[in-house]
């Protein structure tokens, strides 16, 4: 886990984003702080998908998720011949559907493709 800090501009108006990355499950202290919650995933990873599932399943229990902002990121780095890509697009905006209220990306560091959406 991490924590950076971000500013960025909404609707003309700066905000200060303090992301904390959490290396875990999220307990009651996280679930009773967060205000969103960026879910990260390997488009090339079935366990990293099914992951991300348990742990939106864990923070609805905790908490609920209908006050907060939610988005699903598949990253796709290292997608190749020799490491396919396993969750396929549908897939992930269905889970997102899902969700509720939830932004869905898929990013490439390497090209830099969504990485400041």
């Amino acid at each position: 886990g991490g924590q950076f800090k971000r500013e960025v501009t909404v609707d003309g108006q700066s905000h200060l984003l303090l992301i904390r990355e959490e290396a875990g499950a999220p307990d009651a202290q996280f679930a009773s702080w967060a205000d969103a919650v960026i879910f990260v995933f390997s488009l090339e990873s079935e366990s990293s998908f099914e992951e991300v599932t348990q742990l939106h399943a864990l923070l609805s229990d905790l908490r609920g998720t209908s006050d907060l902002a939610l988005a699903l990121v598949g990253t796709q780095d290292k997608i190749s011949s020799s490491s396919p890509r396993v969750v396929e697009d549908a897939r992930a905006r269905a889970f997102c559907g899902d969700m509720r209220r939830c932004l869905y990306y898929e990013t490439c560091a390497t090209y830099g493709l969504n990485v400041d959406r």
